[in-house]
C-alpha cells in the first residue's frame, strides 16, 4: 500500500512538473508579428505610427516600434505582451496575439480632432558624449505626452510630433536624462554623459 502511494505521488508529481514547464513555455515562448497600418476611411498607409508593446506583468511599454513609409511593421514579442497601435489624430487599438500571424490594421479618425493635425517626423542618433558610442535602447519621448520611442542597434531613432515646438526627453539607463527643443524637421545628435563618469569625477 504504501508502495502504491509513492507511486501515485511520484506520478503525480511528475505531470505537475510537465503541465508547469508546458504552461511557462506557453507564456514565454516569442511570436512574430508583421502587419500593415491604413487609414480605415481611404486605405492610406500610415507612416510612423507606433506600435508599443505592454507587459501585462510591469504595467509598463518595454518594446516600441514605428510603421514604415508603406505603413509596413514587423516585431517579435512574448504572448504576455499586449500590442497597442497609436498614431496622433487616430482612435488607438490594441491586441493581443498568441500565435504569429499577418494582421491589417485600420485606424480610425479620432472625432474629437476638428482638423487633421499637421505633424512631421523628428529623427536622430543618441550617443555616448564621452566615447560617440551609439546608445540602444535609448528611450525617446516628446515631452508632457504618451509618444515616445527607443533607439535601434545603430542608437537612431524617428518619433512623429506635431508641428511646432516640442521638447524631447532622452533616457538611458546609467546615463543622466537629457532635454532638448526642436524647431524643425533637421535630424538631430544628443549625447548623454555617463553617471557613473561623474561619479569618478566627485570621488577624485
Amino acid at each position: 500500500m504504501a508502495r502504491f502511494i509513492r507511486i501515485t505521488v511520484s506520478l503525480f508529481l511528475l505531470v505537475a512538473f510537465g503541465a508547469g514547464v508546458a504552461t511557462a513555455q506557453t507564456v514565454w515562448h516569442p511570436i512574430t508579428v508583421t502587419g500593415k497600418v491604413v487609414d480605415a476611411a481611404d486605405g492610406q498607409p500610415l507612416v510612423a505610427a507606433h506600435i508599443c508593446c505592454r507587459n501585462e506583468v510591469r504595467g509598463e511599454y518595454e518594446l516600441k516600434y514605428i510603421s514604415d513609409y508603406d505603413g509596413h511593421f514587423e516585431l517579435s514579442y512574448p504572448r504576455k505582451y499586449m500590442m497597442t497601435v497609436t498614431k496622433i489624430g487616430y482612435i488607438p487599438q490594441q491586441f493581443f496575439l498568441s500565435s504569429d500571424t499577418t494582421i491589417l490594421i485600420r485606424l480610425e479618425r479620432d472625432p474629437a480632432v476638428v482638423k487633421r493635425p499637421e505633424i512631421y517626423l523628428i529623427s536622430g542618433v543618441v550617443l555616448d558624449e564621452e566615447n560617440d558610442e551609439p546608445l540602444i535602447g535609448a528611450t525617446v519621448r516628446i515631452k508632457g505626452t504618451e509618444i515616445g520611442v527607443a533607439t535601434d542597434i545603430n542608437g537612431e531613432f524617428k518619433i512623429e510630433a506635431l508641428k511646432g515646438d516640442n521638447i524631447l526627453e532622452i533616457k538611458s539607463q546609467g546615463y543622466y536624462t537629457k532635454e532638448i527643443k526642436i524647431k524643425n524637421k533637421e535630424p538631430v545628435i544628443i549625447k548623454l554623459k555617463d553617471t557613473g563618469a561623474m561619479l569618478q569625477e566627485i570621488i577624485l
